[in-house]
Formats: structure tokens, C-alpha cells, sequence
């Protein structure tokens, strides 16, 4: 059994954290960003209070995301998100209990829950205060009989706090919200960190997100046959992660970044990178 720390889901945690800043973009101020997002194949889930879910099949999901905001006001700035995913399932996985058991292979793609945000900056003083609501659209591309999905086949309502101070060089934040997801999934609260420091033309960030599932919905699990990880109820974590922007001008940069988990349950374990090419004009 592969022991990686890595926490998969938190491949698109870079672009989700920046979506949480309380700082609005300026009036048709505006940030592009398309990213490659990667979880190579995985046979193991982080169990839900205790050992490790060896899977019958490994699976692996790759994703190609556009992210980006526009300034309505200089204190009000909308967020997209649209993420196109593509799923697979594959060979068999020689550590599995259920080694000898008939399910699926298969692959399925789509996309993924698009997001939409309004983010609306309260003050503009040293602290920074913002509200976020975001609104997460269903999707429904899937293969049941290989436990293959984009995303979930819900709407998520959440609305967000967050606070946070600039410097010259450097600066933080941070934030916190109650997410509400329909269709029997159950409601999160969700809370995180961000902080960066300036080294020439490369920003070195650090940020961390924790989800916490409120068990309060009714959809089940899918049997263990088919738990792949990708998208169910009762999802969580506490991860830590690490951002690297280079500036290669003051209009086009590159971002690299990958997390991994302190704890988590029923997200696979493998490492999750990413890497995005942004266009900005302010």
C-alpha cells in the first residue's frame, strides 16, 4: 500500500484558495488563468477514521480549468470557474482484498461543477475584509458501474468571511464559510490560510484548507466495489499546500503548486500538481 501524504483533491486547491481573498479586483480590472491539473493513478483512499481503503482498480483524473475574475466595481468582483475533467479506471491492484471480485473498467469525461462568485470587498484600511458567496453548479457526467464522475451532482450554496493584510513584499489571509450542497449530500464548513512573500520576480506561497463534513446527509456511499474517491459524500481534510508564481511580466505569470493531507477521509492519496499560464491587466 502507497503511504503518500499527498491529498489528490487539493490539485485545483490553488485556484479555490485565491477565489477566498478578501481583496476585490479595480473597476474592468480583470485575471485570466488556464491550468493543467493532474492525480496520477491511485489505488488507496484515506479511510474514514482509521486504515487506509485499498481499491480493487487504480483510477487516476486529470483536469484542464479556467479560472478568472473581473472587477464590477472597485469593491465588487465576479469569479468563474469551469473545469473539464477526464476519469479513468484501469488496472487491477494487486494489494486489494477484493482482488478476484467483477467490476467495470472505463473512463468518463465532462465537466465538473462550475463555480460562480460574487466577492464583494467591506473595507479598504490595512486590514482588508471581504465577503464571498459562490455558487457551484450540478454535474452529472458519470459511469456508475466503475464509480467514475466530474464532479457532484449538486448545487453548493456557500457564503464565506475573509480577512487579510498586504504588505510591500508579503501578505496573508485568511477565511471561513458554511457550504450547503442539495441533493442528499451533506452541508461543510469550510476555513483556510494563505501567506506569501515576494523574492524578485517569483511570489513562495503557503496556504492550508480544512473541510469539515457535517454528516448530516442521507446519500450513501457507494459499495466498496466501486468507492473511487471522486466526489461523494462525506469528503474531507486538512491539507497544507505550496504556490510558486513567476511574474514574467506585469501581465503574464506561471503558477505551479501542489498540497498534501495531515488527515482526511475518503479522498484518494496521491499526489495531486498543477500548472497554470495567467494573463491580468488592473
Amino acid at each position: 500500500m502507497r503511504r503518500s501524504i499527498f491529498l489528490s483533491a487539493c490539485c485545483l486547491l490553488a485556484a479555490a484558495v485565491a477565489a477566498q481573498s478578501p481583496w476585490a479586483r479595480s473597476k474592468a480590472g480583470a485575471y485570466t488563468q488556464l491550468g493543467y491539473h493532474t492525480i496520477p493513478a491511485y489505488t488507496a483512499l484515506f479511510g474514514k477514521d482509521g486504515p487506509d481503503i485499498d481499491m480493487i482498480r487504480e483510477v487516476s483524473e486529470h483536469t484542464v480549468q479556467f479560472y478568472g475574475e473581473y472587477g464590477l466595481t472597485n469593491r465588487s468582483t465576479v469569479v468563474l470557474s469551469m473545469p473539464y475533467r477526464f476519469t479513468r479506471r484501469g488496472a487491477r491492484n494487486p494489494d486489494s482484498p477484493y482482488m478476484f471480485a467483477v467490476e467495470d473498467t472505463g473512463s468518463v469525461s465532462g465537466l465538473g461543477n462550475v463555480s460562480l462568485a460574487l466577492r464583494h470587498q467591506f473595507t479598504t484600511g490595512r486590514l482588508a475584509v471581504g465577503g464571498t458567496l459562490r455558487l457551484d453548479f450540478p454535474s452529472d457526467k458519470s459511469n456508475f458501474s466503475a464509480g467514475l464522475r466530474t464532479g457532484f451532482n449538486a448545487f453548493t450554496v456557500q457564503p464565506s468571511i475573509s480577512a487579510g493584510m498586504g504588505f510591500a513584499r508579503a501578505y496573508w489571509f485568511a477565511y471561513g464559510g458554511y457550504a450547503i450542497r442539495t441533493n442528499h449530500y451533506s452541508h461543510f464548513i469550510n476555513a483556510g490560510l494563505e501567506g506569501g512573500v515576494h523574492l524578485g520576480p517569483v511570489w513562495l506561497i503557503g496556504f492550508s484548507e480544512w473541510v469539515g463534513p457535517l454528516r448530516n446527509g442521507s446519500r450513501s456511499l457507494p459499495a466498496l466495489d466501486v468507492l473511487t474517491g471522486l466526489y461523494v459524500n462525506d469528503q474531507g481534510w486538512i491539507s497544507i499546500g505550496l504556490k510558486g508564481i513567476w511574474e514574467i511580466n506585469r501581465f503574464v505569470g506561471v503558477v505551479v503548486s501542489g498540497a498534501g493531507a495531515a488527515a482526511a477521509r475518503y479522498v484518494p492519496k496521491s499526489p495531486g500538481l498543477s500548472a497554470a499560464v495567467y494573463f491580468k491587466w488592473d
